[in-house]
């Protein structure tokens, strides 16, 4: 099991969610530092941990699922159903990892690392293509222009 880092390859070319999407990898990466890290620091600090990884996950999901919402994404109900069973799975695996057991853990971070790198490839990178394509019509641009600081900034 090693580390994944940031690769560029995994932008969707929405310029906020890649940088929460940045940022959610960093915390699993930060997991992963714990999980293989001394026995003794894992029970200190995996808690913490676990609770920073579920905090940013709700408010990533939720900015892209108002993002989503916010452009009609037909796929809409889809994509959030597979965030609440993410979060359902993490909520499941959660006791074994917070009672102390490391291997869990390390479990965990596998799952975490191949469900975020999957999600954006796929998942992620589908709405992401129809809201970019959306907000290069006329319409958008009149709208963006109206309401300033509402619709995020994209890649040209």
């Amino acid at each position: 099991m090693e580390k994944v880092e940031w690769d560029d390859a995994y932008c969707i070319g929405v310029d906020e969610i890649d940088m929460q999407h940045r940022k959610l990898l960093s915390i699993i990466n930060e997991f992963y530092d714990v999980t293989t890290g001394h026995p003794a620091d894992y029970s200190l600090k995996v808690g913490r941990c676990l609770k920073k990884l579920a905090d940013y996950t709700h408010d990533h999901f939720l900015s892209e699922e108002i993002l989503m919402e916010s452009y009609q994404f037909p796929g809409y109900s889809k994509h959030k159903e597979e965030h609440e069973n993410f979060i359902a799975q993490l909520a499941a695996k959660v006791p074994q990892i917070a009672s102390g057991n490391q291997v869990k853990g390390q479990e965990l971070y596998q799952f975490l690392l191949d469900w975020i790198v999957n999600h954006i490839a796929y998942s992620d990178r589908l709405w992401a293509d129809f809201v970019i394509a959306i907000q290069k019509t006329p319409e958008e641009q009149h709208r963006r222009y109206r309401r300033p600081g509402i619709i995020p900034s994209f890649r040209s």
